[in-house]
C-alpha cells in the first residue's frame, strides 16, 4: 500500500507540471531569462548535514525504485515541455557570424567603466557582450541599465554615461540638445538589427495583417482603417475567437520600438484603443500572448518564444514573414538598427575602451554573443568608420 501511495503521489506532481501560471494583465510576476522566455524561479530548501557515517537507505524492492526513477523522468520531462529554450542557432547564423573579424585583446587599453543606459531591447544582449568584454579587461566594467531609448539619450545629454543604447535613429533635435548641452559631435554606431513584429498566440491561426489592419487595431482615430478594430471577426470574419476583444499589449509609447511601429502604421497619432496594457520589457508583451490565446502585441524579433509566433506584415507590396533574411535585407517592412550612441569632439578623441568596445561588438566573438539571443547581426556595410579598420581578418 506504501508503494501504491508513493506512486499516486509523483503521478499527481507530475500532471501538476503541466499546469502554466498565467501573468497579470498588465506583465508578469515570473522571472524572465535573458531572452525574454518566462523561468519558474528555483526553490530553495534546507538539508540539515548527514550524521556521522550516514549511509542512505534503497529502495526494498527493486520494482519500487525502477517506479519511482520513470516518475521522475515524466516530472524532468514536463519540465521541460514548459520551457524550452534556444540556446544556439542554425548554420545560417554561424556563417554569418563566422565572417565577422577575430578580435584580439589590447595590452594597453585605458579603463575606466562603460556605463551603458536605454533599450530594454538591447539590454540582454548588452549585458552579455558587456560580461565577456569585463572577463578580457578588468578595469573597464560594464554597466548596463534599461529603461528606454528616450531614457538613455536623455542620460547622455546629462552626462550620466558613456553609451546611450538605442533602438530608434535619434531625431534632429535630439542631436541638437545632445550637442548643444554637451559641447561634442554625437556619434552613432549601430551593432545589430532588429524587425519590430505583431504577436499572436501559436494556436491563433490569422496569417497576415496590413499596414490598414494594424492602425485600426492600435488606434480609435484610425486614419487608415474605415472602423477601429477591437473584436477578432473585425479583423477576420473566420476567427476561431468570434466576436472576442482583442486585447492589446504594448511597450510604453516612448520606447524605440513602439515609435517605428507607429512611424509605420499610425504617423501621427497616439495608441488610443481599449483594452491596452503597458508591459515593462519586450519580453513581458510576448509572455502576455503566450498566455492569453485572444492576445495581440507589438515587440521585438529578439523577443520570441516557441508558444507565441510572429505574424507576416503587409505594407502593400504583399506580406512578408520577419526572419533573419528578410531583416537583413529590409525587405520586411519595420526594421531598425539597434545602435549605441555617444559624444566625443572629434573622431580621434573619441576614448580608447570606448573603441575597443565598439570593436568587440564587432568582431565574431562579438557577435556570437548577440545571434545567441536571436538578436539579428548586421551587415558589414553597417559598420561605422570612426571604428578603425580590421587588419588581415582582426581587430588589433
Amino acid at each position: 500500500m506504501k508503494r501504491a501511495f508513493l506512486l499516486a503521489c509523483l503521478v499527481a506532481l507530475a500532471a501538476g507540471c503541466d499546469r502554466k501560471q498565467p501573468p497579470s494583465a498588465a506583465g508578469t510576476s515570473q522571472d524572465l531569462a535573458p531572452d525574454g522566455t518566462l523561468v519558474s524561479p528555483e526553490p530553495r530548501t534546507v538539508r540539515e548535514p548527514d550524521p556521522p557515517n550516514f549511509v542512505p537507505p534503497r529502495p526494498a524492492d527493486p520494482s519500487a525504485a525502477s517506479a519511482i526513477s520513470a516518475a521522475e523522468q515524466a516530472v524532468r520531462d514536463a519540465g521541460k515541455a514548459l520551457y524550452t529554450p534556444e540556446t544556439g542557432y542554425g548554420e545560417d547564423v554561424t556563417a554569418i557570424v563566422n565572417a565577422f573579424p577575430a578580435y584580439a585583446p589590447s595590452d594597453a587599453l585605458t579603463g575606466g567603466p562603460i556605463r551603458i543606459i536605454g533599450s530594454d531591447t538591447m539590454g540582454p544582449m548588452l549585458s552579455m557582450l558587456g560580461n565577456r568584454f569585463e572577463g578580457m579587461y578588468a578595469s573597464a566594467p560594464v554597466d548596463v541599465r534599461q529603461g528606454g531609448t528616450a531614457r538613455g539619450l536623455a542620460a547622455l545629454l546629462k552626462g550620466e554615461c558613456e553609451f546611450a543604447a538605442i533602438s530608434d535613429e535619434p531625431t534632429p533635435e535630439q542631436v541638437k540638445a545632445i550637442e548643444a548641452a554637451t559641447k561634442k559631435r554625437l556619434f552613432v554606431a549601430p551593432i545589430a538589427l532588429d524587425g519590430v513584429c505583431m504577436y499572436v498566440n501559436r494556436g491563433n491561426p490569422i496569417a497576415s495583417l496590413t499596414k490598414a489592419q494594424c492602425n485600426g487595431i492600435l488606434s480609435i482615430t484610425h486614419s487608415m482603417a474605415p472602423n477601429p478594430i477591437l473584436r477578432w471577426n473585425e479583423l477576420d470574419p473566420a476567427s476561431p475567437f468570434g466576436a472576442e476583444f482583442l486585447p492589446l499589449y504594448v511597450l510604453e509609447q516612448g520606447s524605440g520600438t513602439m515609435q517605428a511601429f507607429m512611424r509605420w502604421c499610425m504617423p501621427g497619432e497616439r495608441v488610443t484603443t481599449i483594452m491596452c496594457y503597458v508591459e515593462p520589457s519586450p519580453g513581458s508583451v510576448v509572455n502576455a500572448c503566450c498566455a492569453y490565446p485572444t492576445a495581440i502585441g507589438v515587440s521585438g524579433f529578439g523577443a520570441r518564444q516557441p508558444r507565441a509566433r510572429v505574424v507576416a506584415l503587409d505594407d502593400g507590396r504583399g506580406p512578408v514573414e520577419p526572419t533573419l533574411a528578410t531583416i537583413r535585407d529590409r525587405t520586411y517592412p519595420i526594421v531598425r538598427n539597434l545602435s549605441l550612441a555617444f559624444v566625443a569632439a572629434d573622431e580621434a578623441s573619441i576614448p580608447p575602451r570606448l573603441v575597443e568596445f565598439l570593436q568587440y561588438a564587432w568582431s565574431a566573438d562579438g557577435q556570437d554573443a548577440i545571434a545567441s539571443l536571436r538578436v539579428v547581426p548586421p551587415t558589414m556595410d553597417m559598420m561605422p568608420p570612426f571604428i578603425g579598420t580590421p587588419t588581415d581578418g582582426f581587430w588589433k
